[in-house]
């Protein structure tokens, strides 16, 4: 490990060490993996991770929520939910109202257990974006380790690699809202059409995809390193498969996948 990883992740024990008990607010996500499996090794309390899913949920995020949790012996809460009318209504600030209504939630688990902070897996890379969602998180007093600690994505790659986290070269994910534009309403059935057109992908050998709904149709988005003619090709070749989940038409973009923060700067949004 290089010196300034190594103060890093020094740094983000130093701010464990100091809670006395916590909640993680557990996506199933990288981030919020390796910071779970660090709260359990340095927190002196109780360490307790709150997933918290609704239709906006990807189901892979869920399953591996789960599995990482029973893996690694961390306590772990599933609290069902239901979307936010602000979330469906879709406004710009849509991650703001997800954010303020996922953490109130989990604020009541940590006074129903005494637990005093609550985490989440924002990280440095992350606060150069523009997320509405960390507005909500500090008016809601959570506390982002990883992020004060300055740990960017990729030192997180790398330090998940190094603690043993099988996951660690898992792609980014994000919650199922972000594929529709902004203004249009969001609803179940929408959401889930959008999981199962990028599960089926994934099936099929592709790790990063995102399908994005315009209209009555479905925009791919492939990940920066599968990017290639060879896949576009494939993906080219599955249309009337991925079709046959709900979709008046399929276009792949040539430009691949831009995340969400990128992409609303882009566009103006």
């Amino acid at each position: 490990m290089n010196p300034e990883l190594e103060r890093k992740e020094t740094a983000l024990i130093g701010i464990l060490g100091k809670l006395q008990g916590c909640a993680v607010a557990f996506s199933g996500g990288l981030d919020s993996m390796y910071l779970a499996l660090m709260a359990g090794r340095h927190v002196a309390g109780k360490v307790m991770c709150v997933t918290v899913a609704d239709a906006s949920t990807p189901k892979r995020d869920l399953d591996s929520a789960r599995k990482f949790a029973k893996e690694h012996g961390l306590e772990h809460l599933i609290i069902s939910s239901r979307l936010h009318p602000e979330v469906k209504r879709n406004s710009p600030d849509r991650c703001y109202h997800c954010k303020r209504q996922l953490f109130r939630r989990i604020e009541e688990i940590t006074a129903k257990d005494g637990l005093t902070a609550i985490l989440d897996g924002e990280n440095s890379s992350d606060s150069a974006d523009d997320r509405p969602g960390s507005k909500a998180a500090r008016e809601c007093g959570v506390i982002s380790p990883l992020a004060e600690a300055g740990l960017t994505k990729t030192d997180i790659r790398e330090l998940a690699k190094e603690t043993g986290i099988a996951e660690w070269s898992r792609p980014a994910s994000a919650c199922l809202s972000s594929r529709i534009p902004f203004n249009t309403e969001i609803d179940d059935d929408m959401l889930r059409k959008i999981d199962a057109t990028e599960d089926f992908i994934r099936s099929k050998g592709i790790r990063m995809i995102r399908a994005r709904a315009e209209s009555k149709g479905v925009r791919l988005e492939l990940g920066r390193d599968e990017n290639t003619a060879h896949n576009r090709a494939k993906l080219e070749a599955l249309k009337a498969e991925i079709m046959a989940y709900g979709w008046d038409n399929v276009e792949t973009d040539p430009g691949g996948y831009v995340p969400a923060g990128l992409r609303s700067r882009k566009n103006g949004e």
